[in-house]
């Protein structure tokens, strides 16, 4: 007697073979642990590296949680195959419309994601040596200090020359780059991009020349160019 066995026979077994219906209470209870612990890693260490000037609780909360969620998940999927399907069909529809503005949260998010993958995975090592890699670089990279960005120094005149500005400018070693001018009948100004230290007495000195009615000395959000 010749038993045929067809591709679908052991596509089937071999595929449902991967899936195991009977995860245990203790499995899930260690599993979501293991990725609450690291959610705090996540939590603190951007916290403590943080420099933006709108600190966001609820965004570092949300994105720290999401390890206990994808852990979730990569664990119903490994129970039932239903689930599995279903999992990936649903996720293929998501959309999310939050614009992400720094580089870095795009960072701590995947981080917090693959924490969510490999600890649902079982695969405890590897989330911890991940942790621990991912902080040291972050604390380490936190401490190389930044180039400090140039201030912008906006003058508003009438009848002033560039050259009475740029001489004050000079004489307090003051780096500077015109980066625009506006000239009009009624009042005219000068955008200067500059690289001073903490003396900012030029700026008096400028007030008092003859014909400027305002000086506005900014900081700028921006990029570095190295």
């Amino acid at each position: 007697m010749i038993l045929k066995i067809t591709f679908d026979d052991i596509f089937k077994d071999k595929f449902l073979s991967n899936f195991s219906s009977n995860i245990s209470l203790s499995t899930i209870c260690v599993t979501l642990i293991y990725a609450f612990l690291l959610s705090l890693v996540v939590f603190f260490i951007y916290k403590f590296t943080s420099k933006n000037v709108i600190y966001s609780k609820k965004f570092n909360i949300s994105m720290s949680l999401m390890s206990i969620v994808t852990a979730a998940i990569v664990l119903s999927m490994q129970a039932n195959i239903t689930v599995s399907l279903g999992m990936v069909g649903a996720l293929s529809i998501v959309r999310f419309r939050t614009a992400i503005k720094e580089p870095r949260d795009l960072l701590f998010l995947f981080w917090s994601i693959s924490n969510g993958i490999i600890i649902g995975a079982q695969i405890y090592s590897i989330a911890l040596v991940l942790a621990l890699v991912l902080s040291i670089a972050m604390l380490f990279y936190d401490l190389i200090p930044e180039k400090k960005i140039p201030y912008l120094l906006a003058i508003y005149f009438k009848n002033v020359k560039s050259r009475d500005i740029e001489v004050i400018l000079k004489s307090y070693k003051v780096k500077y780059k015109l980066k625009s001018q506006n000239i009009s009948n009624k009042e005219s100004s000068y955008i200067y991009e500059i690289k001073v230290k903490k003396n900012n007495d030029f700026v008096n000195e400028i007030v008092k020349i003859k014909g400027v009615s305002e000086v506005n000395l900014m900081t700028q959000d921006g990029e570095i160019n190295y």
